[in-house]
């Protein structure tokens, strides 16, 4: 008749088997994702995708002036988009959606 495992033993060769399948799973894991990880690459970049564009992408760090910056006001503009919005589907915001544009307006 076989001993019995003693309970410290049990946790140890149940533990033990918990890291080894974390281990596999994330190894299985590797290999899947880079199954498919090339197949959505461009092979070479567009011609158009190196142009730079009118608006700008990034916020300028080097410009003495933070709120003349095209990128700063772009966003400036977003938020009171938003706030215009939020004016005119629920009532809400309203008096800083009237600032926001009036502030906007007055830098152009």
């Amino acid at each position: 008749m076989p001993t019995p495992v003693p309970q410290t033993g049990r946790r140890w060769i149940t533990g033990c088997a918990m890291v080894l399948g974390a281990l596999a799973l994330f190894g299985a894991g590797i290999l899947l994702g880079r199954q498919n990880g090339g197949a959505d690459r461009p092979t070479e970049p567009s011609r158009a995708a190196s142009r730079p564009s009118a608006k700008a992408l990034v916020r300028n760090v080097f410009s003495p002036t933070v709120v003349a910056d095209p990128y700063v006001l772009d966003e400036q503009r977003k938020v009171a988009d938003a706030l215009d919005r939020s004016c005119r589907l629920q009532n809400d915001h309203c008096d800083t959606a009237r600032k926001a544009r009036a502030y906007l307006d007055s830098r152009r």
